[in-house]
């Protein structure tokens, strides 16, 4: 098993690409801490890592609050007694213009996206020093960390910082034997995105056209790409933006402002 004796923490592992995640380390001996606002989804994924063999724990968390975010991580460590990987993919979206953004979506956003990822981020490499030998950080980026796509301006304000948060990271902890990278997804069958796609078969298709792969992408692809990042097979990789998206920024949509 590539992840054998290690331990992970997943933000927002109680749904979308955190629960596929935090299935996917287990399935490759990881013992995996899930954080998650949404206490049952959390217990769900838990439930289904314990199901599968795995060793499992749950942490209700609202990882915009900084005391939140240290919680976590000694939360993690207490159960499992190191701390090897974290994956910082809880995030929130607030599809607004800025012109109908209000005080309170941009610091919930911000909050979460950005604060909870950067000090999720303070925490484990404190743990990660302690331990003394290394760690490996995924943050979750996004392709709105380089393309803007309409309505979501405080979105992707986060992601690209995200991006510039994960470059800055490596270059000061690699001496430590600690890699940070991120990975930037096209459009993912996630909850989060479930309302859009509801509205009908054809926002889809419209949605799948943007990819030169034909499709939107499923959650399982943005784990495998994970496990990657987190194992040794990525020991010579960190500062990457490593970008999981079935061809979206490769072709004109981003380019041309397609909007859906």
């Amino acid at each position: 098993m590539r992840l054998e004796n290690r331990v992970a923490l997943v933000t927002g592992g109680g749904s979308g690409i955190g629960r596929a995640t935090a299935l996917r380390l287990a399935q490759e001996g990881a013992r995996v801490a899930v954080a998650d606002i949404q206490a049952d989804d959390g217990h769900e994924t838990v439930r289904q890592i314990e199901a599968a063999g795995g060793a499992g724990l749950m942490i209700q968390a609202d990882l915009a609050q900084v005391s939140e975010t240290e919680r976590a991580v000694q939360a993690t460590v207490e159960q499992f007694g190191q701390l090897n990987i974290l994956v910082n993919n809880a995030a929130v979206m607030v599809e607004k213009p800025i012109t109908e953004t209000t005080e309170a979506d941009w610091d919930r956003i911000t909050g979460v996206n950005l604060k909870g990822t950067f000090f999720c981020a303070k925490y484990a490499i404190l743990q990660f020093q302690r331990q003394g030998s290394g760690g490996s950080i995924i943050n979750m980026a996004s392709v709105n960390s380089f393309y803007a796509e309409g309505g979501i301006a405080a979105y992707a304000t986060t992601k690209g910082g995200i991006a510039q948060l994960t470059r800055a990271l490596a270059i000061d902890h690699s001496a430590e034997g600690i890699r940070v990278n991120a990975i930037c997804p096209g459009w993912i069958e996630t909850p989060m995105n479930a309302n859009f796609f509801a509205q009908g078969p054809h926002i889809r298709e419209q949605a799948g056209r943007l990819h030169a792969i034909g499709r939107i992408g499923q959650p399982e692809e943005i784990a495998n790409a994970v496990l990657y990042l987190a194992s040794d097979e990525a020991s010579f990789v960190t500062g990457t933006l490593l970008t999981v998206d079935g061809g979206f920024s490769a072709g004109l949509a981003p380019a041309l402002g397609v909007v859906l």
